[in-house]
């Protein structure tokens, strides 16, 4: 009997050993074969050569680099135009989060919605430029927003930069990709990259503010970004620590020498009466 047991208690310790209750949630959950190749890469501080010809929304053929010779930052979406579902939400994202910045468009920095569909011409973008504008409704954004299509040729010489990787998903008749906008500097270097489909105006401010060299921006707003700093496993700006320890250090110091100068131009004073 005793044997029995014993064996009986081993054989339930192996089926113990044996079960793993996250087997079914791992193989279920696994990242889908098509997917394996789909996103963003790290490419923060990568200069990109930017003569690279599109289209315009009027069907005039431009030079990506024409849009950074105007000395703005510029904020860059991949997407398609004709995107069922991801692209449009996240455009209307981007643009809300535009609508709440209290900079404009066109004034202090550029957006470009560059399509990775080849088939895709003005006659998609000219409509699609003319339906944000009119959201937008701030005067002078028709020069800071561009809608560019243009040949694999281009779109390639600029997603294999980016590393923005994407696939054509025959059965779905669409295109596999990922949400988020890349953040250039006026010479064509990627200053912050954020993804996702909802951006915060702070985060997108800050953004403009590093990649213009801090040129665009009030003092407050450069005060603002010295004590935030760009958290990439967050996706946004976070109160940097050592910054904050060092501007309380620095008005601990100036309270201090203020208190001395006070006390001893008191001392002075009344040293000087003592003398007369």
């Amino acid at each position: 009997m005793r044997i029995f047991i014993c064996f009986c208690f081993v054989l339930a310790l192996e089926s113990l050993s044996a079960y793993d209750p996250h087997s079914n949630l791992t193989r279920e959950n696994k990242l889908p074969k098509e997917l394996e190749n789909i996103g963003f890469s790290d490419v923060t501080g990568k200069t990109l050569q930017l003569d690279i010809p599109f289209r315009d929304e009027s069907g005039k053929e431009v030079l990506f680099s024409d849009y950074l010779s105007q000395g703005k930052p510029v904020l860059l979406s991949p997407v398609y135009f004709k995107c069922p579902t991801l692209c449009n939400f996240h455009l209307n994202g981007v643009f809300k989060s535009l609508k709440d910045l209290d900079w404009s468009l066109g004034k202090e920095y550029q957006y470009i919605a560059v399509s990775i569909d080849p088939k895709e011409n003005e006659s998609i973008s000219f409509p699609k430029k003319g339906a944000y504008l009119q959201d937008y409704g701030r005067v002078g954004a028709d020069s800071g927003l561009h809608l560019l299509t243009g040949t694999q040729e281009s779109i390639d010489a600029l997603t294999k930069q980016l590393d923005f990787r994407y696939a054509w998903d025959g059965e779905a008749k669409q295109y596999i990709h990922a949400s988020g906008v890349y953040v250039l500097t006026p010479d064509g270097r990627v200053s912050r990259i954020f993804q996702g489909i909802q951006l915060e105006p702070r985060d997108l401010k800050f953004a403009f503010l590093e990649a213009s060299s801090g040129k665009i921006g009030s003092f407050v707003d450069k005060f603002a970004l010295f004590c935030f700093q760009f958290d990439p496993r967050k996706n946004k700006y976070t109160i940097y620590a050592y910054r904050m320890m060092q501007f309380g250090g620095a008005v601990t110091l100036l309270l201090l020498g203020a208190f001395l100068y006070i006390n001893w131009r008191k001392i002075t004073n009344n040293n000087r009466q003592g003398v007369t």
